[in-house]
């Protein structure tokens, strides 16, 4: 029963995908009344389907359904199998997806009504929810990998949603080149998993690194792991790109950096925490990076004026406070504090829109009455460091510039061939030139 339906859960919306990416790419035109009808009614069915399977699946926890597929890819003697677990973990993702992909559906019903590009928005929404359920049920690396890009890519074409804008568009590049860094730490802790341990099982490399050779390598594999989730979560040296990814639509950013995408990273940590358990100095890496993130992010967010940037540095926050979970081994913890923190930043970014007209309706605003904000732990600061920090703070610690100038560095080899290459083209012009003027 249960494999029934984790079948029918992934076949759905890969035909649906299917069938809208026909009509996206052959331009039919589609009313806008039959297409949100037609959204409704696959979300319905989509919240049903994983409904019953969370049901299945915690009546039989801790124990999960392992399949495994035929080959692949084959190279040489080595198989890559299409690999899958059904587990509690997976399926309470799954349904959360749903749920919350269910109401941005109904939101942006109304929202984008007569919108230029409210088509392509369902069409990246519905690929968004195929890619997490792909990354909820994956049991390897390799197969966790496609999910993983078909997330990220969504979230890069509707930062620039508006792409006749520039900021959007160069919000968008920000965050496909923070992705971009990060990805490849899952292809490397692949291709190390691989060669080490034969295998990127989540369920067969902690019972393999017994007679897996390498030593300081396996740890390696793990830091690749932790550094491949910090993109995605927006944890720190990668946070600058997220709260300018808030240039796309309002229920994108909702489902994107309140719910589903920017906890992909803690999702991950826990697939892979029976590897981590292992090696307690990877908790230790995990724990700090999620702890100074969240003081960071937390500096930082109370010296933003506009909601839905303060909204995603308190998100950033929070997940660095899910890593700190994770890392005390409070899986179960930190997997309800994912469930319930989506839930609440799926509302407060979808009422972002109205908070202004909220506060102004705020009877304290009216009779003119000053706010005053409550210390938190910047109490325990003297004045003049106080002052210090908030500075530093109000320009984000500074992290836009470290991070363009590991960019301008990186981006080096790339520019002095670009220069190279232009210098010969020109000598190129003056040679012809004297060519044709000597005939």
């Amino acid at each position: 029963m249960i494999e029934k339906l984790f079948h029918t859960i992934l076949t759905i919306p890969f035909a649906w995908v299917g069938f809208l990416g026909l009509i996206f790419f052959t331009k039919i035109t589609i009313p806008e009344k039959w297409l949100s009808e037609s959204v409704k009614y696959y979300s319905m069915i989509m919240v049903a389907l994983c409904l019953a399977l969370f049901g299945l699946t915690y009546l039989e926890s801790p124990s999960s359904l392992l399949l495994d597929y035929n080959e692949w890819i084959n190279v040489g003697t080595y198989q890559f199998k299409m690999r899958f677990i059904v587990d509690l973990l997976g399926a309470t993702y799954a349904l959360l997806s749903s749920i919350l992909i269910g109401i941005i559906f109904k939101f942006s019903r109304n929202y984008l009504h007569k919108e230029e590009g409210y088509f392509r928005f369902i069409f990246l929404m519905s690929i968004l929810l195929f890619g997490l359920n792909v990354v909820s049920f994956a049991r390897s690396l390799d197969l966790l990998f496609i999910g993983w890009e078909l997330v990220g890519t969504t979230s890069v074409l509707l930062i620039g949603y508006f792409y006749a804008q520039n900021q959007p568009v160069r919000h968008s590049v920000k965050a496909i080149i923070s992705y971009r860094l990060c990805d490849m730490g899952i292809l490397a802790a692949s291709a190390w998993a691989h060669h080490y341990v034969h295998s990127t099982d989540f369920v067969l490399l902690p019972k393999l690194l017994g007679h897996a050779h390498g030593g300081i390598a396996l740890i390696f594999i793990g830091l690749f792991v932790i550094w491949a989730s910090l993109a995605k979560a927006g944890q720190l040296p990668m946070s600058s790109w997220l709260p300018t990814a808030m240039e796309g639509p309002t229920p994108s950013s909702a489902i994107f950096y309140g719910a589903l995408s920017v906890h992909l990273g803690p999702f991950l940590l826990m697939r892979f925490y029976d590897y981590f358990a292992h090696f307690p100095v990877l908790l230790v890496v995990i724990g700090v990076i999620g702890g100074v993130s969240a003081v960071y992010a937390s500096l930082v967010g109370r010296t933003r004026s506009d909601a839905k940037t303060m909204l995603a540095y308190a998100t950033i926050t929070q997940v660095g406070i899910i890593y700190i979970e994770i890392a005390l081994g409070f899986t179960n913890f930190a997997l309800f504090h994912i469930v319930a923190h989506a839930s609440l930043r799926t509302y407060q970014f979808l009422r972002s829109s109205s908070i202004i007209q909220d506060f102004y309706e705020n009877p304290v605003v009216i009779h003119n009455e000053a706010i005053k904000r409550k210390l938190s732990f910047e109490k325990f600061l003297s004045p003049k460091m106080r002052k210090k920090v908030y500075v530093h703070a109000l320009h984000g610690f500074h992290l836009d510039y470290f991070t363009s100038q590991v960019l301008n560095v990186l981006c080096l080899p790339a520019k002095i061939y670009i220069k190279w290459e232009n210098q010969w083209m020109e000598y190129d012009r003056k040679l012809l030139k004297w060519i044709v003027g000597r005939k």
